[in-house]
């Protein structure tokens, strides 16, 4: 086989892989009403500050350099890394989310006491319904299909032949920051160990996990509570040593300037495979 096949071959199982690594995360984006669009435009992003921080020497980026890395053309480059890119960036928002923006923002769709209007579903009379909402925002989608989406996002709820905006929900979740905090931290981690260990030579951080597909539901649970208790004990056991390290770099006077991160986590589905 020539090097070229040998290549092409590589290529399509990193492909195959990157599909596997973004399902879950495209998951979430659907469940949160992030469209396509909404995610290129982050994944630009993404490209252009892993080029920047991980393949070019410390200030020697150029627009050249970067289109070559990224693929991207250089006037995006430039649009990418302006000093205010959130001025710069085009207005992308899903339908769902942009219905609810003007809902909320509109004086024509709020009431007396600023509060969004709880709409007829449908046009009949010369009251504004919510047809006319979404046909003020797209005329690429029935309005049946965006109160669908809305609806499986928590944004809206039908009363009879009414429509609500749901003051919290989709917008606010209590805990969603708290989450999204956890997510990007500890994924992030994760990943830059994993990927690191295929990029160098040979593996320079522990990344092993532990699989069976022969379980009873019940069993999966029994095995997840150990866990949970065995991540207490590991939990204790980290802490403990960590900061009895830290103390010792101090009173060595070292350089502390590396950080850690360690973790546990466990996942449990039923087979795809019956």
């Amino acid at each position: 086989m020539n090097s070229a096949a040998t290549e092409d071959g590589q290529s399509n199982k990193l492909l195959d892989t990157l599909v596997r690594v973004l399902v879950p995360l495209v998951r979430l984006m659907i469940a949160k009403g992030v469209t396509f669009q909404m995610a290129s435009e982050v994944l630009k992003r993404a490209y252009v500050r892993s080029a920047n921080e991980h393949f070019v020497e410390k200030d020697a980026a150029s627009g050249t350099k970067l289109s070559l890395l990224t693929g991207l053309n250089r006037k995006e480059i430039r649009r990418l890394t302006s000093a205010e890119p959130e001025k710069e960036r085009p207005p992308m928002a899903s339908y769902a989310t942009a219905v609810a923006a003007m809902w909320r923002t509109n004086r024509r769709w709020r009431d007396r006491d600023g509060k969004p209007k709880v709409l007829p579903r449908r046009t009949t009379t010369n009251v504004l319904s919510f047809d006319d909402l979404v046909r003020a925002v797209t005329t690429d989608h029935r309005p049946a299909a965006v109160i669908d989406e809305m609806t499986r996002l928590g944004i809206v709820e039908l009363e009879a032949e009414a429509v609500r905006l749901i003051p919290s929900g989709f917008f606010s979740p209590a805990d969603l920051d708290d989450k999204l905090a956890r997510l990007s931290e500890n994924i992030e981690d994760h990943m830059a160990a994993a990927v690191t260990n295929i990029i160098e030579p040979s593996s320079k951080f522990l990344e092993q996990s532990v699989f069976s597909d022969e379980l009873s539901e019940a069993s999966a649970a029994t095995l997840h509570t150990l866990m949970r208790e065995e991540w207490q004990k590991t939990f204790n056991t980290v802490i403990e040593k960590a900061i009895a390290l830290e103390d010792d770099d101090a009173k060595h006077s070292r350089v502390a300037r590396t950080r850690m991160r360690v973790g546990m986590y466990f996942y449990s589905e039923k087979s795809k495979e019956e």
